[in-house]
């Protein structure tokens, strides 16, 4: 099937093939037909498989053809607003649709001052979301296409209470789809209490992607920097993320390559929101190749062609250890993922009433005297 047998709109094919879309993905295959009829959807997809497209493409579709018709999409955080938010805008280009991004972080007035304008489609965090509605600049009865994107990390993330709220507020008349990862009883809860028979579809394997080339490297603390270098000097001309534990990491590792004179940067949490998209914008258009990050770009951040992840610390957990290697291997291309796993860690022991300071060039913590090993 092409792009071009959903009968979709000629202005919204010629966008998607500016945008080099010829052929569908298999969730776009899948989920475009059933959501242009109307159906509700529960969707089990890992990302990178274009479910982005799948959404907006049917929601701009419904608009187009119905402006009564208003498009809300729930993410659990502000750059995954951002990027579907974008990749919208790609999308109905051809149509100018009005298409807002709503999150905390950001300008509160700027947000205001958009609104009054109107909108078509606003893609919000929960939080901020709700913020808007409380101070009447945003009226959730309006929207009746409702997305719910990566329902398991803002359930993870503690947002079950805002997302009830808000899917109580919004149209009766709704058409709801749901994306996630993995599909959780809290998940299938929610389906139960607030969508109409929905079809649940599955796409791809959900532990891990075959497109993916896993492997792991035994080494010391010490020696990881070294191999670090090595593999990036190994691959002059890929595009590599650096997962890392903490911020203070992020900063040091990203610090040391550029005293190497290695084109690289360093994102995480901590950083003011424009500094961070000023970031991410840099590396998606190849002004460095290494980026050196916390788990704030393991999700839902959407970069062409990164071709190794490079797992400095481990992951916390599985579900993490997925998201950070669905950075690469997206869209049907392959990838590699490399995990260092330290063969001399040594169990914390409990201290009480002490102060502890951090020196990320040892990686040692002071204990009043005592030093020990911490990992980062």
């Amino acid at each position: 099937m092409k792009f071009s047998d959903m009968s979709l709109n000629e202005k919204t094919l010629a966008a998607l093939d500016s945008l080099n879309f010829f052929e569908p993905t298999e969730v776009q295959i899948k989920t475009i037909p059933l959501l242009l009829s109307g159906d509700e959807l529960i969707v089990r997809s890992q990302t990178g498989t274009g479910k982005t497209a799948a959404f907006g493409i049917a929601i701009i579709e419904q608009i187009i053809a119905d402006k009564n018709k208003k498009g809300l999409i729930l993410a659990p955080t502000r750059e995954l607003a951002i990027q579907i938010t974008k990749d919208l805008r790609a999308i109905s280009t051809n149509h100018y649709l009005r298409i807002y991004a709503i999150y905390g972080g950001d300008d509160i007035g700027r947000q205001f001052r958009v609104l009054k304008n109107g909108y078509d489609i606003i893609v919000a965090t929960p939080g901020r979301l709700l913020d808007h509605v409380q101070r009447k600049t945003i009226d959730l009865p309006k929207f009746n296409l409702v997305v719910l994107d990566e329902a398991d990390r803002m359930l993870d993330m503690g947002f079950r209470e805002d997302i009830s709220n808000i899917l109580s507020r919004v149209s009766s008349h709704r058409q709801m789809m749901l994306f996630s990862a993995t599909i959780s009883h809290e998940i299938q809860d929610i389906a139960e209490e607030y969508m109409q028979s929905p079809t649940l579809i599955e796409v791809g394997d959900a532990e891990r992607k075959n497109s993916i080339e896993q492997n792991m490297i035994r080494l010391t603390r010490r020696e990881k920097f070294d191999k670090l270098k090595e593999i990036i000097h190994s691959e002059p001309d890929s595009r590599i993320i650096v997962f890392v534990a903490t911020q203070r990491v992020a900063e040091y590792i990203g610090g040391k390559l550029m005293d190497q004179k290695i084109k690289c940067n360093y994102l995480h949490g901590g950083m003011r929101q424009a500094k961070r998209e000023r970031i991410m914008r840099d590396f998606s258009e190849g002004r460095f190749r290494i980026l050196v990050a916390t788990d704030v770009a393991a999700r839902g951040l959407h970069i062409e062609d990164v071709a190794h992840i490079i797992n400095y610390d481990e992951a916390r957990d599985k579900e993490t250890h997925l998201h950070r290697i669905g950075r690469t291997g997206r869209m049907g291309k392959t990838g590699k993922a490399t995990t260092f796993v330290e063969t001399d860690q040594v169990q914390r022991q409990p201290f009480k009433r002490h102060v502890r300071r951090y020196d990320p060039r040892g990686g040692r913590s002071q204990h009043r005297g005592i030093h020990t090993r911490t990992r980062y």
